[in-house]
């Protein structure tokens, strides 16, 4: 039982005693009980009623449930249970309670005698110093030498003395400063993002103070659990650890090629079915590649694959295309998705750029390249800081860089708590719990986010599972002792970036103290003649006081300036709007002065730092659980720990603290999930790999393995694939080979009328699915065939432009166009060709994309500038490379965007449509043309139009 649970079982109990029969004074029986039997004790009853409320008498009402007292006595204003169902949130479903019903709640809760009520302790007000003092008083900082993190600290003091006197909320400090609206001190509030004590805060404090400041009741040498998780909790199949199945035999062995096709055909055969003839050989190759690399392969690689005859021709290609350097850069882009990756903070209208992102988005494609395997991948995204100890280095390694940037993982998600209007701990809970929503759902396959203000309604997740997950990352995401987004960032980097970017800077730098040098010291005595003019009033003693004061630095203020600075701030302060004002003859000098300090800034490289999630040191702030997921409103203390239901036969979860500064919780998360008998981490990303493969997972519901998810369709594969990910070393390149080399992959997407007859939504295999290129696939697939991609790999990302038209476009360069990986992610300037192809908004993360056919991806194909662009250029590398082969340029037009030779009937139709649009060209181009280059520049814009129509065709978009 926990300390919050016995204070209200007192208070419950010494209700009960003093109520007596005051119970049937207040009309319980009569009013309140005829409405809850009718409308509420159907889930508010019973050994494990909902919410553990039980509405069944006027003492367990008053009692209340996980989320607190369900009513305050004499105040149904405050009274949790009639706020629900006054907004019609309870009871569920269609049938909500009638005004009548409410009346006779809202006319017992009135007449309810006040509670006794239970002693208030050390446990009632930690949480309220830990809300709204710690920030300054606190692990990081004691103002003041006061640390208010424990009573015992509270009744020492600091420099003025004790903040807590027992028994006399008179002579304590903390309380005193409080009413005076001097803590938190108002200047502060703005700064550290804190919001004063409520009212009812206050109360509280003044009563624990009034009633002695009793120390915490010790918490009982074992703690009750509630809602326990129970064996068919546990059976349910995601929860259950993987067994490597038999692989069945069949009876069409000439289809078989791996283990992947004995399970798909043992399900086929059942229903009398098998699988589609292989796809031809070119088919195969553009397939193959697209989603591997995510580009097709260029002319010489068809020409190439089509002289290849040896009978494992199809098996090397696939070699090669896991080596290739791009394949890291497709398959890196659904983890980044799945990690929730952006280049910038979103949630604020500034969305400011996050300039070191990129470090993490680079880190993956190398991981991926390399095919680091997936164990040691989590482990470093997780907890890479506990693995390095890099803050006893001099210098930071390549491997500890690597390491660092990998925590990126978990620093992605929306962020605007650099700000004062979303810094307050409220938002600081929602990055967290963002965070968790991206860490379960990509490596866990589980909607744990639903624990955060209740118990989960379908999978055995409790709320208290949820926060104690949720402390596992609260030693890095302390709501307490938050640290800026725009400052979370580690001072590490390779000697070598860092030697660069200062080389790039110095001069830099030299030219901006010289400007910002020049344009103070002319305006030193301007300012000294507005504060002049300001004090004319005030004594003289105080003028030559603050003029002290105005020309000393900050940090080298007495305490007297100190004061003064503080009491005469608005007097003091003289802003740029001020000078304007008083002397508007300096204002187009210093204008151009202020444009050339922001043009010179704007040439400054950013330092090379790394966006990480680190340990923040020293003890951690507590945890506690939020009833109602409100931040405002703490339960009982939390410890960190996994969910419950996934524990069985798993190594416990252990902090493993490799470094005396760490607590090793999240390095212990990593471990634990990273077992090689864990129920989920090898299923969820096995079944990742065969949806992007075969357009929908084997669970079709990639971030949800629970009970309102889909059932696996090929369970037994599910677990083969799983176990024979671990055996293979975690190697995610051997799944890809395993998965695309077998015969349902090389099939063709045919349609067979009896085979659709008998599962129309092929859930069994019987033919490939014809799926459509992702944005992604789209647009650097264009790139590719019109010769403008440039293959320059990873740094910082490409810029984004709006056009006039209002098409947000990647800047290019002298060689081309770089990978969409590679542009800007902004959020609220994601690129339109993109958006338009259902890029997914990263709100906080995505597993699976939607797949819209709307008309604006056939406006876009057909009217942006880009595409007209790069069709432009594919037109004329045509006709330079095969001048006056009018037939090779079809033939090699086909070859670079559909990986095949078109037929002679496609020739013919292509020279003939080009024929006919030339008169057309011919009559809009510029009439002072001589007749010789127009007709040439007609041919030209002929065949633009013809690749502009290839690129935007339904052949180049779809992958059969």
């Amino acid at each position: 039982m926990t300390l919050h649970a016995i204070r209200i079982g007192a208070a419950v109990l010494l209700a009960g005693t003093l109520w007596g029969a005051d119970v049937d004074k207040s009309g319980f029986e009569n009013s309140a009980l005829p409405v809850f039997r009718a409308k509420c004790i159907v889930c508010h009853s019973g050994a494990a009623p909902q919410g553990s409320l039980d509405l069944r008498t006027a003492q367990s009402a008053l009692k209340g449930g996980k989320s607190g007292p369900a009513i305050q006595p004499g105040a149904p204003a405050r009274s949790l249970l009639l706020e629900r169902v006054v907004s019609k949130s309870m009871p569920p479903g269609p049938e909500k309670l009638s005004e009548t019903e409410i009346a006779a709640i809202r006319g017992w809760i009135e007449r309810t005698p006040p509670m006794a009520t239970a002693a208030i302790t050390e446990a009632d007000v930690f949480p309220i110093f830990q809300m709204r003092c710690v920030v300054c008083h606190g692990k990081r900082k004691q103002e003041g030498g006061l640390d208010l993190r424990t009573r015992a600290a509270a009744l020492k003091g600091g420099q003025s003395g004790p903040a807590i006197v027992p028994g006399n909320p008179a002579e304590s400090l903390a309380l005193k400063r409080i009413l005076a609206g001097q803590m938190p001190p108002p200047k502060l509030l703005f700064e550290y993002f804190v919001r004063p004590p409520s009212s009812p805060e206050v109360d509280t404090l003044r009563r624990w103070i009034e009633t002695g400041a009793a120390p915490a009741p010790p918490e009982p040498a074992a703690a009750k659990e509630y809602k326990p998780i129970t064996e068919k909790d546990r059976s349910w199949w995601s929860f259950q650890p993987p067994k490597r199945p038999a692989v069945p035999e069949v009876r069409a062995r000439g289809q078989v090629r791996n283990p992947i096709d004995q399970f798909l055909l043992a399900r086929l055969e059942e229903k009398s079915l098998r699988y589609n003839p292989e796809a031809s050989r070119l088919v195969l190759l553009r397939r193959v590649s697209l989603d591997l690399t995510g580009l097709p392969p260029t002319p010489e690689e068809v020409i190439a694959y089509e002289r290849d005859t040896r009978p494992d021709a199809y098996e090397r290609l696939v070699d090669r295309l896991l080596e290739s350097p791009r394949y890291g850069e497709r398959w890196a882009q659904f983890w980044l998705n799945a990690a929730g990756y952006a280049d910038s903070e979103g949630i604020i209208d500034e969305d400011r750029i996050r300039h070191n992102a990129w470090r993490y988005r680079d880190y993956v494609i190398r991981a991926f390249n390399a095919d680091k395997p997936y164990d040691r991948f989590l482990v470093e995204q997780i907890a890479g800081d506990e693995l390095a100890d890099y803050k006893h280095k001099k210098e930071a390694d390549a491997e500890t860089v690597e390491k660092l940037t990998a925590t990126g993982f978990l620093r992605l998600v929306p962020d605007g708590t650099y700000s004062p209007a979303n810094g307050s701990i409220p938002e600081r809970m929602n990055v967290i719990a963002d965070e968790i929503e991206v860490l379960s759902s990509t490596v866990m396959g589980l909607t744990v986010g639903c624990a955060r203000c209740h118990d989960h309604k379908y999978d055995p997740i409790r709320q208290r599972d949820y926060y104690q997950m949720s402390a596992i990352l609260q030693s890095a995401y302390d709501p307490y002792d938050w640290v800026k987004p725009t400052e979370r960032n580690l001072d590490v980097a390779p000697v070598e970036e860092k030697q660069a970017v200062a080389r790039w800077n110095e001069p830099i730098e030299a030219a901006l103290k010289k400007k910002e040098e020049a344009l103070a010291a002319k305006a030193k005595p301007l300012r000294e003649q507005i504060l002049k003019d300001r004090i004319q009033a005030l004594p003289e003693a105080v003028r030559a006081d603050l003029l002290q004061t105005a020309a000393t630095a900050e940090k080298e203020r007495t305490a007297l300036q100190k004061y003064l600075a503080e009491k005469f701030e608005d007097i003091l302060k003289i802003t740029a709007e001020d000078l304007a004002k008083k002397f508007p003859e300096t204002v187009a000098e210093t204008g151009r002065a202020r444009k050339e300090i922001a043009e010179l800034r704007a040439k400054l490289k950013a330092k090379p730092d790394i966006r990480a999630l680190y340990e923040m040191g020293g003890e951690p702030s507590p945890v506690f659980l939020l009833r109602r997921g409100d931040a405002n409103s703490l339960g009982e203390l939390m410890r960190p720990d996994t969910p419950a239901v996934l524990r069985a036969g798993l190594k416990p979860y252990q902090p493993a603290a490799p470094f005396p500064d760490t607590t090793g919780r999240r390095l212990g998360l990593a471990k634990w999930l990273t077992q090689p008998d864990h129920p989920l981490t090898a299923r969820v990303m096995v079944n990742r790999l065969w949806m992007h493969h075969f357009g929908r997972g084997i669970v079709a519901s990639p971030s949800n393995f629970g009970r309102t998810g889909v059932a696996p369709s090929h369970p037994a594969l599910l677990d083969w694939l799983a176990t024979e990910f671990v055996r293979n070393g975690w190697s995610l390149k051997k799944m890809h080979r395993l998965m695309v080399t077998s015969t349902a992959y090389r099939q063709s997407s045919a349609i067979d009328t009896a085979a659709q007859s008998a599962d129309p939504d092929n859930t069994l295999l019987w033919r490939m699915p014809l799926r459509r290129m992702d944005a992604e696939q789209l647009h650097d697939s264009i790139l590719l065939a019109a010769g403008r991609l440039d293959p320059t790999p990873f740094g910082e990302p490409v810029a984004v432009d709006s056009k006039p038209g209002g098409e947000i476009l990647a800047k290019g360069s002298r060689s081309g166009w770089r990978r969409s990986i590679y542009v800007l992610q902004r959020r609220t300037t994601p690129m339109t060709m993109l958006e338009v192809f259902d890029l997914p908004p990263m709100s906080p993360n995505c597993i699976e994309r939607s797949n819209s056919t709307v008309s604006t991806q056939a406006l876009q194909m057909m009217n942006s500038e880009m595409i007209r662009e790069r069709a432009r250029f594919l037109a004329g590398r045509l006709m330079d490379e095969f001048p006056l082969q009018r037939e090779k340029q079809i033939e090699q037009l086909y070859l670079r965007t559909l990986a095949r030779r078109p037929t002679a009937h496609e020739t013919a139709k292509a020279l003939s449509d080009i024929d006919k649009l030339i008169p057309y060209w011919t009559d809009h181009l510029q009439s002072e043309q001589s007749a010789g280059p127009r007709q040439e520049t007609a041919r030209w814009s002929s065949l633009a139009s013809f690749c502009h129509a290839m690129l935007s065709s339904a052949e180049f978009a779809f992958i059969d």
